[in-house]
Parts: structure tokens; sequence; C-alpha cells
């Protein structure tokens, strides 16, 4: 929408421009072909019988001999004076010019546009030559075309005329240049006020969407907040917090419905047992950690774009005022366009980037709480945890790379994966890559048609002494105990994989050479799950 309306803001005042001037010189070239026409029509129908009579003949000076007319030639030049003397403020002007002309008018000079017409026009009989001209603060378009011999009568006429500067003219050939000058001073005026008119019901409709926009984005960010304060104080055991649904945005009412199903879940689960409860709440640390770190960077971009909002507001309210006064200039429009262009790209793409953030959380945060299977396309499954995981990845200056081969689509329960994965990629964070910053992830997935899974995972990190290696999957086993690490996070991903997914994993590392994981599981059976 942005995109269309900067885009006729700065067509639409040319597209008036270049209408007045192509009607005008439509009005030019139509003028003077209906000039050559008259000539034809005059050569034919009244020279040419004149002549066959005695007493009567074409001439130059026919207004001081009453036994004469004038030649098709003079019949143009008394015409055009006749025109230009009765035309509003003398605003037209025809003139017929040759570079042979007959000695009664020898001392014609032609000025630089008409030597430039008559050249041209020698080359290229079928061209239009225009040109604008600013003469006294009024603009004239001057429009030329070619005059050429156009029948017998003329040719013979003057071959033979005594007078002739030139005795061997042919058919077709250019012997002079008809040119009209129109005054469009007044024309070009009317195109300003009516592209001013124009802008200006632009720039209004333009004003009155960014002010709904803007009105309609902090209303999300509130929203958005209110989720993300909530999921902080359900995080701190706050299980009372609500957060009211009444943001109208598909999204957003999507993010708030599953923070009411993570809340009602985590309130149920208070019921299970000790070690269960304690694998639950390492998954709500988790999602809760993503949750606070999506919405920072959601309320990032957002906050960007209202900040754009509101700068392009202001530079609207101010275009506007200089309007109103009289006072906008062309550089005023002109840096308005630019500002605005840039403020739009902005809130494209800083939008764009909150949209799809919003959108994988949505995904990945519903299936982290629903215990239904689903069927997914491995890779872009994996796509979408690792966006959620975003702002830990990034704080970590980590690089996760992802290659799959036979991508099928496959039947799996997609909350217990993506633990999975998170809690992968959190033991390379936490663990891995503690003392040094970033490094490398790679995840390889294999998803046959068969319904055999395989995944690799591997990181470049510090690796697990050989010491400790057989316990790291106990529960409760950590070596960062009062530094973030609870000692859940491999034991989970330990009874999802076997348990859960009747699968296999199997772990290979060494000290300083980083850690992989093999993990193998079937997809599930439709017969199965509905029976």
């Amino acid at each position: 929408m942005a995109a269309i309306v900067l885009t006729m803001t700065i067509a639409v005042p040319s597209l008036v421009q270049k209408n007045a001037n192509q009607l005008a010189l439509t009005t030019a070239i139509t003028s003077l072909e209906q000039f050559k026409i008259l000539r034809v029509y005059y050569t034919n129908h009244v020279v040419n019988k004149v002549q066959e009579r005695d007493g009567i003949k074409a001439a130059v000076n026919h207004q001081q001999d009453s036994n004469t007319i004038p030649l098709p030639a003079t019949m143009i030049h008394d015409l055009s004076k006749l025109f230009e003397k009765n035309s509003i403020q003398h605003s037209s002007k025809y003139s017929l010019y040759s570079a042979f002309p007959f000695p009664n008018r020898s001392k014609r000079q032609l000025d630089e546009f008409q030597k430039f017409a008559w050249q041209t026009l020698q080359k290229e009989p079928n061209r239009v030559i225009q040109r604008k001209n600013i003469i006294d603060d009024r603009v004239l378009l001057r429009v030329a075309i070619s005059d050429q011999m156009q029948v017998q009568a003329c040719v013979d006429c003057h071959n033979e005329h005594p007078l002739t500067p030139k005795n061997n003219w042919q058919l077709g050939d250019v012997r002079g240049v008809l040119e009209a000058s129109i005054d469009i001073t007044e024309q070009l005026a009317l195109a300003d006020v009516l592209s001013i008119w124009i802008v200006s019901a632009i720039v209004i409709a333009c004003l009155i969407l960014i002010t709904i926009f803007y009105f309609f984005t902090r209303r999300i960010t509130n929203q958005v907040s209110n989720v993300s304060n909530g999921m902080v104080s359900l995080g701190q055991g706050d299980y009372s917090v609500e957060v009211i649904q009444h943001s109208g945005t598909k999204e957003v009412d999507q993010m708030t419905a599953a923070f009411q199903l993570f809340k009602e879940t985590l309130v149920e689960r208070q019921k299970l047992e000790q070690q269960k409860q304690l694998f639950e709440t390492e998954k709500v640390t988790s999602l809760g950690t993503m949750v606070s770190g999506i919405a920072h960077e959601v309320n990032t971009p957002i906050g960007i774009g209202v900040t754009a909002a509101s700068y392009l507001q202001e530079q609207l309210e101010d275009i506007e005022n200089k309007l109103k006064q009289g006072k906008l200039r062309q550089s005023d429009l002109q840096r308005f366009l630019l500002n605005g262009q840039d403020s739009v790209t902005i809130l494209c793409k800083n939008l764009s980037s909150a949209a799809d953030l919003i959108s994988s959380f949505k995904q990945v945060s519903v299936d982290q709480i629903s215990e239904e299977p689903r069927e997914v396309c491995l890779s872009n499954y994996l796509q979408e945890i690792i966006l959620s995981l975003r702002p830990r990845i990034k704080r970590a200056n980590v690089k996760v790379n992802i290659q799959s081969t036979d991508d099928h689509h496959c039947l799996i329960y997609p909350g217990a994966f993506s633990q999975v994965i998170t809690n992968l990629i959190m033991n390379s964070i936490l663990h891995g890559f503690s003392e040094r910053k970033g490094g490398i992830i790679n995840i390889s997935t294999c998803a046959r048609q068969s319904g055999k899974i395989t995944i690799r995972y591997a990181d470049d990190g510090s690796g697990i002494d050989e010491e400790i290696i057989n316990n790291v999957m106990e529960p409760f086993f950590t070596t960062k105990r009062g530094e973030g690490g609870s000692g859940l996070g491999l034991s989970i991903i330990h009874n999802i994989i076997t348990l859960k997914f009747h699968g296999t994993v199997e772990m290979t590392s060494a000290a300083k050479q980083g850690v992989i994981f093999d993990i193998q599981f079937n997809s599930l059976q439709k017969k199965i799950i509905s029976g």
C-alpha cells in the first residue's frame, strides 16, 4: 500500500505534465496537417482550374492585382498571419519556410530551431520536430513537420517559375517546413495546480493510513508486552497472572491463546510426581527463556517501526502545513518523498522480521504444549525451531547449519522433537562454548519414505571428558550447577528418544573435540495413532 501511494505521488505530477505537453503537441500536429490538406485542395481545385482560363493567374503579389489569386505557398503565409492576428494574446503562430525561398522572401533569416528542423526533415521527412522555449516567462511549444511536394502541378510550377531558386524539384521532395508555435503557459500552470491537488489528496490519505497503522502497531506492541510479562510472571511462579485477549490480530491472538493453554497445562502438571514435575519445569524454563527472547526480539523491530511511523507522521504534518500556507516547494516534496520511502522501507523490513518471529514462535510454542502428533517436513520444522531460538543463538554468536537428505514428510510428536533440538542447542551454548565466544553447530537429517528418521547433531565445542561421559545423561548430573545448569537437559533428550519415540541416541565426544549425537527413530504410523 505504502509503495503504491509513494509511486503515485512521484508519478502523478510527471504524468499530468506529460499529458499537457502531449495534448498541445497533438493539437499543433493536427493544425499543421490541416494546412497541408488545405494546400493540396487549393492547388487541385482552385489553382489548376484558374490557370486553365485566360485572364486570371496565381501570383505572389495577388493583393495588388485583382486578376490574380495567391499561390498555394502565399495562401499559407497569408492564413498564418490571419491566425496569429486573431488568436488570443497571439498565443498561436504558424509559419512556412524553406532554404530555397522566392526572391520576395530571400531576406528572411532562419533561427537555430528552423535551421535544425530544415536539416533534420530533409533526412527524415516523417519526423516531428519539437522544442519548448521560455520567453518572458511564457512557455512556447514549437512543432515542425515537413512540407513535401505532393502534386505534380506544384512540382511543375516551382520548376518552371522564372523566379524559382531551384528548378529540379521532384514529387516527395521536402520543399519547406510547416511550423506551429503555441503558448502552453496556461496549460502547464493548470497541470501544476491539478498535480498539487492530487498530491495533496494522496498525502492526506497516507496521513490517515499512517495514523491508523501507528495506533494499530502500538496496540500489538502492548499485547505482545503483556504476553511477555505474563510469561515472565509464570516463570516466577505466579500462576494467577492473566492476559486479556482483545488485539483482533490473528498472530497475537494465537500467542495469547498459547499463553493461556501453556498456563493451564502448568497448573495441571503441578499434581504430577516429583521427577516428572522437574522434567516439565525444565521444559517450562526453556520455553519461558525462548518466549522472553522472542518478545525482546519482536519489541525491537516493532519499536523501530513505531519510531519510523512517528517520524513519517511528523513529515506528513510538516508537508501538509507548507501546502496549506502555499510554501510547498519542489525540493520540500522531493525531500519528503525520499524520507517517506526510507521510513516505509524501515517499516516493512522490521514488521516483516517481527511477523516471521511471531509465526515461528506460534507454531513451536503450540507444539511444545500439545502432546498430539503431527505430520511435518523435518527440515522446515528444524528451521522454525532454530528461528524461535535465534535470540539465544545470536547472543552466543553461534552459527547453526542444517543439511537434509530424503526430506519426506513424517508423522512425529513435534513438541517432544522441538524439546530435543532445543536442549541439544542449549547444552552446546551452556557447556560446549562456555570457554570461548561463538561456535558452529551442524545438524544433518534424513527422513526416508520408509519412515526411518536419522539425525546427526555435532558441535565444535570443548567436548566431554572421558571420566564423565558415561554420566552426562543421568538425571541431575551437571558440571554447571549454580551457573544455569539443572542436570536435566540430556536426561530429557534420552527419555524422549528412547521412551516416547522408541529410538536410540548415541553420543561420542572427547575433550576439546566437540560432541556428536546420533539419533534414530521411526515415524509414527497413522493406523496406530488412530487406533
